[in-house]
């Protein structure tokens, strides 16, 4: 099968779900013997840039459009009365001139689009040369806008978030209703999708973990030591870490005043704010080029998230290294860990601080959570099983595709 892959970036490093999510079914694809085109925009850092393209062309022909992204605020000022951003960003004459190229150098049986904000160009690519097209949702992007919009604080945040999620949602809603399929990230947002697109043919694909990667590691642990990991560049990333660190860590340092709170993560400059204002148990630690050793010396994982969608892939993770985690309930969306007994899911401040102190001080539990997480990682997670899922989809919906092509024809 040859397959045609479109992302909305570079998929490495590895360091973050978005990431994880591209690169690891892709590569499982390719290894069950498929050919992919991978086409995507380079990184602003060419070191970056050099070395995912080596990475990933061990295994699929990767394309690169000449130019990165255009900044953030040159886009945000180009819509400010008319476009979706995270859509609109992405629009590049000469990424439509790249794909052209490459489908005229040589046949596809299906094309992959990886995110809403890739769509436009999925339906151009449906409409002007008649390839099957499926979207793989990693969110519903319209919910996260919505969500953002309603839990920020900040008046002008709290506007464009709001005007946004609904042209998010109206573009959005084009590209559901005219590929081909869409497969989620999860049944939350395969019933979400299902509301505003009724006819679309959807398929749940969950994300997936190496557990050979990511294993336990005995006596590793850091005794009251508390871990976040995640970019400070992504939204939704930043509102989690300010909620945890001005709401949440004030009540844990008051039972445990020895707790230590590490945030990993790609730009968390952004955050230099909070250990200006005095908090002295949060440590800065940026990008790092493996997350397993502070995988292995936390005590306890955290995901605060209040805004996102799809799937946390940072937390197969952290199950997958038999770690245990306390997670708000749309953080710990999409996947089949039950509170109590791989994770413990709390909203509020209150409840999330006492589950964190509990853990912290109950090594029984600890432990035990951990042990059931990783259980779960092997039996549901598997990079392999998924790549499965996605052969399986792509045949489904070519044999659909050509079967229609056959019965239109004169």
């Amino acid at each position: 099968m040859r397959i045609l892959q479109l992302a909305p970036r570079l998929p490495y490093p590895l360091t973050d779900g978005g990431a994880i999510g591209i690169y690891k079914p892709t590569e499982a694809i390719a290894a069950s013997g498929h050919e992919i085109t991978f086409v995507t925009y380079p990184d602003s850092d060419l070191n970056i840039t050099k070395e995912a393209t080596e990475k990933i062309s061990r295994f699929c022909r990767i394309e690169l459009v000449s130019k990165p992204l255009p900044s953030r605020n040159s886009t945000l000022l180009r819509t400010m009365f008319s476009g979706a951003y995270p859509i609109e960003r992405r629009m590049m004459p000469e990424m439509f001139v790249l794909i052209k190229d490459i489908i005229a150098s040589q046949t596809y049986d299906i094309v992959h689009i990886d995110g809403a904000h890739m769509g436009k160009y999925g339906l151009w690519i449906k409409e002007k040369f008649g390839l099957p097209v499926i979207l793989r949702e990693h969110n519903f992007e319209a919910q996260i806008y919505k969500r953002f919009s309603e839990n920020t604080k900040n008046p002008l945040a709290k506007l464009l978030t709001s005007i946004h999620a609904r042209r998010v949602l109206q573009e959005e809603t084009k590209f559901l209703n005219g590929m081909d399929s869409v497969i989620t990230i999860s049944s939350e947002d395969e019933h979400l999708i299902h509301e505003v697109a009724p006819k679309a043919h959807m398929y749940v694909i969950p994300a997936g973990v190496d557990t050979n990667y990511y294993t336990p590691q005995a006596n590793a642990e850091l005794k009251n030591s508390i871990l976040w990991i995640g970019g400070a560049t992504w939204e939704p990333n930043l509102d989690a870490i300010e909620f945890f660190a001005k709401d949440i860590l004030p009540i844990v340092v008051k039972s445990i005043p020895e707790a230590i709170f590490d945030v990993v993560g790609e730009n968390t400059d952004h955050l230099q704010h909070l250990v200006n204002s005095g908090v002295n148990s949060i440590r800065l630690h940026g990008r790092v080029p493996d997350i397993r050793p502070f995988l292995a010396r936390s005590a306890v994982l955290i995901c605060p998230l209040r805004v996102g969608g799809g799937m946390r892939l940072k937390l197969l993770d952290f199950f997958a290294s038999g770690k245990a985690v306390v997670s708000t309930h749309i953080g710990a969306e999409g996947n089949l860990a039950s509170d109590g007994r791989h994770i413990l899911l709390r909203d509020d401040k209150e409840s999330f601080a006492q589950a964190v102190i509990l853990l912290l001080q109950n090594d029984v539990l600890r432990q035990e959570l951990g042990i059931n997480a990783r259980k779960l990682a092997e039996e549901e997670y598997s990079w392999d099983s998924i790549g499965k899922s996605f052969i399986n989809v792509y045949e489904h919906v070519i044999r659909n595709f050509t079967s229609e092509k056959r019965l239109v024809q004169p």
